[in-house]
């Protein structure tokens, strides 16, 4: 068949990383949306049928868990009564239909509709609009991750989800704690939480006070190695330049990103910023990260020093 459609529906489970509707779910913000089309209709009826499972922080776990979810149930009527039945299995019929030499003949109102593809009948449009996806913790029954989408037009839109983008990112920042002040990760959260409410140019106004902060404790550590009015009267790239010796090669090595930040301030679209917030935000953890290298790095090397020179005063 055309399309790759599935002769019957996987068994085995797949991973959120590899299925692009979980892990749109999981990344994208609210009113974000994408395609659904036939090269990832596939995807559509995996995650339907309940045979994904995500990674994802639980906020009652306070923890990193394993979720998955039921499949998905609608409820029809016919003259015999009302029934219950999967809808990847309805998707799956008429993607079948869809592709199959003799859609004409044997479903009508299908072929109908084969003029312009979609992923789904008047049949099941009013069960299927808005779709609300309930993953359980794997540690819990009572832990749940609620998406809520609509599906009008093809489009696969996010709008709602609970707990939050925020809440789910929030613990991350933890493991920076010993390099960033309570405020900058303050920052950081107020970033997250603009992006995951569909606010980009103001979630970029916290990131570029961050990576400004990152670069005020560099020249904390720097200290008298540099000439603190000609640093204050330089532009970005200058400090950064100056200051290469105190600071992650992240950051040294994508001195663009403080550049893209301000001209997602003042020059792009709500949609440019919500789309390039992800890259940025992960730059920035890129950053954070080796700094927090650095500083176990230095720990390390502080602890054995001291640790030689007890052993040198007792052996002396």
């Amino acid at each position: 068949m055309r399309d790759n459609v599935f002769d019957s529906i996987p068994y085995n489970t797949v991973s959120g990383e590899d299925n692009v509707f979980a892990h749109f779910l999981q990344t994208a913000g609210l009113y974000d949306f994408m395609e659904i089309n036939k090269s990832n209709i596939n995807d559509l009826v995996i995650l339907l049928d309940g045979k994904v499972r995500i990674s994802a922080y639980c906020k009652k776990c306070k923890a990193e868990r394993v979720f998955t979810m039921e499949p998905y149930i609608y409820f029809a009527e016919d003259r015999s009564g009302c029934y219950s039945q999967k809808l990847s299995e309805e998707v799956l019929r008429i993607q079948r239909l869809y592709v199959s030499e003799d859609a004409q003949s044997s479903d009508e109102s299908t072929s109908k509709e084969n003029t312009r593809w979609q992923w789904k009948n008047w049949q099941i449009e009013d069960e299927s609009r808005i779709l609300v996806f309930k993953f359980v913790c794997s540690m819990n029954d009572k832990h749940y991750l609620d998406y809520i989408v609509s599906t009008e037009e093809n489009k696969f839109r996010k709008i709602g989800q609970y707990p939050s983008v925020a809440d789910l990112t929030f613990p991350e920042l933890n493991e920076y704690k010993k390099v960033m002040s309570e405020d900058d990760r303050k920052e950081f959260r107020r970033a997250i939480g603009l992006y995951a409410s569909g606010i980009g140019a103001g979630a970029y106004v916290y990131l570029r006070r961050i990576f400004e902060s990152l670069l005020e404790q560099a020249k904390g550590k720097a200290g008298d190695a540099i000439d603190i009015k000609a640093f204050n009267n330089a532009h970005v790239g200058e400090k950064i330049t100056m200051l290469s010796s105190y600071l992650p090669s992240a950051l040294t090595s994508n001195t663009v990103l403080y550049g893209i930040l301000s001209k997602g301030i003042h020059e792009l679209t709500e949609e440019q910023c919500l789309t390039y917030f992800p890259v940025l935000k992960d730059c920035l953890y890129m950053i954070l990260d080796q700094w927090e290298e650095m500083r176990k790095k230095e720990e390390k090397e502080k602890s054995i020093k001291a640790a030689l020179s007890k052993i040198a005063t007792n052996i002396n």
